[in-house]
């Protein structure tokens, strides 16, 4: 059984977009991934939190967008973790995109899920939208 972690926008996104990463793991767990959701990980107050929110804004939290981040980074880098399985949206979100630069580092397996079916992707494709972000800003003030 491979162990993935879902990484995906939830920032700016009603609920903390807890109802697509709660959807997306019930789908692989029936495909015969053991899923690792940062939706799941939070207490029972985080999860609150999130499902009244109606915007997504990490300000509502009790904690910092870091201190999720750094969880989650943790988890991606020490716990067992083979893949990543990438929910629609994740090229807009930066904390998706630093979770891909873990799992770059890492060589993980990396998929991105349409309509409740992962398909594979290339690290190469993940590594340009990795870049996307970085390209504006990589020569600012070069001579």
């Amino acid at each position: 059984m491979t162990r993935i972690y879902l990484a995906g926008p939830m920032s700016g996104i009603a609920q903390f977009n807890f109802p697509a990463f709660v959807a997306a793991a019930k789908a692989l767990r029936e495909r015969g991934f053991e899923v690792v959701s940062p939706a799941e990980l939070d207490d029972a107050e985080d999860k609150g939190v999130a499902m009244k929110s109606k915007d997504g804004n990490p300000a509502d939290a009790k904690r910092s967008w870091g201190d999720f981040l750094a969880r989650d980074v943790k988890l991606l880098a020490d716990t067992g973790i083979q893949g990543i399985v990438f929910l629609p949206g994740w090229r807009k979100s930066k904390g998706a995109k630093l979770e891909a630069f873990v799992g770059l580092l890492q060589r993980f397996k990396f998929w991105e899920l349409e309509d409740g079916v992962p398909y594979r992707v290339s690290r190469v494709s993940v590594l340009d939208a990795i870049s996307d972000e970085m390209r504006p800003h990589m020569f600012v003030g070069a001579p």
